[in-house]
């Protein structure tokens, strides 16, 4: 199993939540959804859905913050330690967020992994519970040993206000293993796709019975 560590100081490490499993924190409107309606099955049983949202590793909110975006579009944070800070509108001029503002989290995680990794940092799959967007990002975490600042567009509308708890899921980290890829165009495996279309017919859990592996980040 390969390693992939978070460093802070020791100051931050007694104080903070510390990055998890993404497979130790499942929305609960996903844990409460019925895995069956009347014309078949919905998301929970849907593999694919389940594997993104806890792949890797969450990085929480440090702390409880109090958001507010004022009748004029101005957001403003209260709390006991602000981690977030606003980004200069020129940074994202053009961009198709240009209109809304746009923060910065002041990420307390060094993230380490071994030279041959890379991690995709983004917001965390699946989950709407937030009116933040992170913008996605991969990180040379083999080589850079700083923190990773990651921008977030706000979402909140003029007159909405928003409390962010202490160990909200914030960013998703996924480790991916650095590889050379070459695509080419192929025709279709015609016997091969009516073989396992006729699987799927016979028994609608096919792809989690037969193809599924649960992928492993402790």
């Amino acid at each position: 199993m390969s390693p992939i560590e978070f460093h802070s100081t020791p100051g931050v490490l007694s104080k903070i939540p510390h990055p998890y499993p993404a497979s130790r924190h499942v929305s609960d409107w996903f844990k409460e959804m019925p895995a069956d309606y009347e014309g078949g099955a919905t998301l929970k049983r849907c593999p694919p859905f389940l594997a993104a949202m806890t792949a890797g590793y969450l990085i929480p909110a440090p702390d409880d913050l109090h958001f507010t975006m004022s009748a004029e579009g101005v957001l403003t944070a209260e709390g006991a330690s602000i981690y977030l800070s606003p980004h200069s509108p020129r940074q994202y001029k053009g961009s198709p967020f240009a209109t809304s503002s746009v923060v910065k989290f002041h990420n307390p995680w060094i993230i380490v992994t071994p030279p041959e990794y890379v991690c995709l940092i983004t917001a965390p799959i699946n989950r709407f519970e937030l009116p933040f967007l992170p913008l996605t990002g991969i990180v040379e975490t083999g080589k850079y040993y700083m923190e990773v600042q990651l921008p977030m567009a706000c979402m909140m509308r003029p007159g909405q206000t928003f409390d962010l708890a202490r160990g909200t899921p914030l960013i998703q980290v996924i480790p991916v293993r650095r590889e050379e890829w070459k695509s080419r165009i192929a025709p279709m495996d015609e016997a091969l796709r009516e073989r396992q279309f006729a699987d799927f017919t016979s028994n609608p859990h096919t792809y989690k019975d037969e193809f599924w592996e649960k992928l492993q980040f402790e």
